[in-house]
């Protein structure tokens, strides 16, 4: 065992994911919970191996793997991840607020095997190096009391796809994410009547994106790039700002956000880009007799200089997503070779890292710890349902000593095939552990 054993009736992750995948047979139902409460649990590396040994009740890793690559499970993976957004607009505490945010981006999970498929080498934005690896594009809703996960789907290259002669199914991220905001619109028609703004960086910053939010009238707020052409001028928003505007132009503001103060020098103005029409711009400085570090744009003409910076900052909120669900639930982890098992498991990440807002928003961690529990990070909400794993733990030795179980019996299920069960092994154990505590040792 290298986390404490996991029991896996967890009623409410059962009943989440039966919600949204109801087509499951009852016991593949009980691997795909067993595999969530692994992602869950404290596993350092969660594979289906380690989650398999992990359970307090024994499964056979070959079950659990067929139940992850094989077995059918009456629907497909967009479809579960629409029905994942469908249970979270049910409940007042969970679905959209008016003033939320949809934030589309990427994240290079990065994987040196060769051999797995959809893995293959892309750039990335941090190291500026070909890498290998899997690219996902995942659009997120957040708003000033949550955050989760809507839609994702796997960027593949031209050349990838070229070589399993697949190139018909070839969508760049520009493409992929249109489809998010089609389908989204097309199935939660609330995301017009509560003014959500989109925001994403400035890769995502295209026409056809920009001419798709402006026929559904959604407001966007995105970075550009500084070679943004504006017309009539023939000149860079970089060019501008460093030939035009003067310093005495930028006026100091201070943006205030989740408990934070920043303050950065403005101009903002409304400017005709190429591509993207009259749109709002702010140019951004650090100090003022710097050079301009950030052009913030918007076709929300309304919005200050103050505002657009401020609703830009809430982009960040996926960069945490991504993070956590990486450090935390294991979204990088997977081994598995099949793109079917690859994106089931990618699947299963976003679903469990939702299920802890589920829990946090509807109340249920507060009811079992006290509404004082602080529940502010993804961190917290995982340490605080891994103190219930804990918990549940106790329990069930508890229940073991009710029904007349004794200690050593219930070493010599624990110790499995691998360690002798011979009472002489085990009171040596025994001997030498009270010997510890009694010393104060352990």
């Amino acid at each position: 065992m290298n986390t404490i054993p996991l029991h896996p009736n967890d009623r409410f992750l059962r009943a989440f994911i039966h919600k949204i995948i109801p087509s499951l047979m009852a016991t593949q139902l009980k691997h795909i919970s067993s595999i969530c409460l692994g992602l869950l649990a404290g596993i350092p590396h969660k594979s289906i191996s380690s989650i398999s040994r992990a359970l307090l009740i024994p499964k056979d890793q070959s079950n659990l793997n067929r139940s992850l690559t094989e077995s059918d499970w009456g629907c497909e993976i967009p479809l579960i991840d629409l029905k994942k957004v469908q249970l979270m607009q049910q409940y007042k505490q969970t679905c959209f607020k008016s003033g939320g945010y949809l934030i589309i981006d990427d994240s290079l999970l990065k994987k040196s095997g060769t051999s797995m498929e959809l893995i293959h080498a892309h750039f990335n934005h941090c190291s500026f190096t070909m890498e290998n690896g899997l690219s996902l594009v995942s659009v997120n809703y957040a708003d000033n009391v949550k955050s989760y996960n809507l839609l994702k789907e796997v960027y593949l290259r031209k050349s990838y796809l070229e070589s399993l002669e697949q190139l018909h199914q070839f969508k760049t991220k520009v493409e992929i994410a249109q489809g998010f905001i089609k389908t989204l619109v097309e199935n939660f028609p609330s995301i017009l009547e509560k003014n959500l703004t989109i925001l994403f960086d400035s890769w995502f910053l295209a026409k056809s994106i920009v001419a798709l939010l402006d026929r559904y009238n959604l407001k966007y707020v995105s970075r550009a790039k500084s070679n943004r052409i504006i017309l009539g001028l023939g000149m860079s928003l970089k060019e501008y700002a460093s030939t035009v505007l003067k310093r005495s132009d930028f006026k100091e503001v201070v943006i205030e956000r989740r408990g934070k103060i920043e303050k950065v020098f403005t101009y903002t103005c409304i400017l005709p880009i190429s591509n993207l029409g009259d749109v709002k711009v702010c140019f951004v400085k650090n100090k003022v007799n710097e050079p301009v570090k950030a052009f913030i744009v918007s076709n929300n003409l309304k919005l200050s200089g103050a505002e657009l910076i401020k609703h830009y900052k809430e982009r960040w909120a996926i960069e945490t997503a991504y993070k956590d669900t990486k450090q935390y639930l294991g979204l990088g982890d997977f081994h598995i070779r099949k793109k079917e098992g690859i994106l089931r498991y990618l699947t299963l990440c976003f679903l469990v890292s939702t299920y802890l807002e589920y829990l946090r928003l509807i109340g249920i961690l507060c009811h079992c710890y006290g509404s004082e529990l602080d529940l502010s990070s993804k961190g917290k909400q995982v340490r605080a349902y891994q103190h219930m794993i804990f918990e549940r733990f106790l329990t069930w030795v508890d229940t073991q000593y009710k029904a007349g179980k004794n200690l050593e019996e219930l070493l010599i299920y624990f110790r499995g095939n691998e360690c002798s069960n011979s009472r002489k092994n085990i009171q040596f154990l025994l001997y030498n552990t009270k010997l510890s505590l009694n010393n104060a040792v352990v």
